[in-house]
């Protein structure tokens, strides 16, 4: 295969944060156990080889169009889940001072 070059593969992507994010999340994904989808794939290094995939046009890169805030995400579980309300009203409740008498 031919040598990786960031142009070719930024040609593809256009967007570095999004390069990065998806060489990193494929390079996890490799080491914990996944099969490469390219050919010649360097086993002690995955950041390169998934590098090649993307290069390779072999990995999929979907963007999420909504953004979900970690509190919105708390409230549809909460939704889901009536009781995880009770759960996180109690963590939240501070305890009282005790009255001196």
């Amino acid at each position: 295969m031919k040598a990786l070059r960031v142009d070719d593969i930024m040609s593809k992507i256009k967007n570095k944060f999004l390069l990065v994010n998806a060489t990193i999340t494929r390079a996890k994904q490799i080491l914990a156990g996944s099969l490469p989808y390219v050919d010649d794939f360097d086993p002690t290094d995955s950041i390169t080889t998934a590098l090649k995939e993307i290069s390779a046009d072999r990995i999929k890169i979907k963007v999420g169009k909504e953004i979900i805030k970690p509190h919105e995400l708390m409230e549809t579980e909460v939704k889901k889940r009536p009781s995880l309300a009770k759960e996180e009203k109690k963590k939240t409740k501070a305890p009282r001072a005790k009255k001196k008498k």
